[in-house]
């Protein structure tokens, strides 16, 4: 099964990937979320930025996190939710003036 097939419809129709859980901040929240209800690990995540001409791509973004996989799945939510959460506001205040707009690429696997 994909990534994308791993999660809601709902959500996986607001990836700009259509092979990878790539969603907007809020999204990509409550896939982690979503994780942690249905004992979905979680290994980490990277930014990504759409462009305004379409283009997807690492460009700008935040680096992300290292492999979470020996990580608790709480830990993992906890520590996922915090550094989405910051790293978008930091580039949101260094990139303000940017028409792209941030991502987050979410690596995920079976539920346990």
């Amino acid at each position: 099964m994909s990534q994308l097939g791993k999660i809601p419809a709902a959500l996986a129709a607001q990836s700009i990937s259509s092979r990878e859980i790539v969603l907007p901040l809020d999204a990509a929240l409550e896939c982690i979320d979503y994780c942690v209800r249905h004992r979905i690990p979680i290994y980490g995540w990277e930014g990504w930025v759409l462009t305004a001409d379409g283009r997807v791509g690492h460009g700008s973004a935040p680096q992300g996190t290292v492999c979470l996989a020996d990580w608790p799945l709480a830990d993992a939510a906890t520590f996922c939710r915090s550094t989405m959460t910051s790293d978008a506001q930091a580039w949101h205040d260094e990139y303000h003036a940017t028409t792209d707009r941030l991502h987050f690429c979410i690596t995920i696997g079976d539920a346990r």
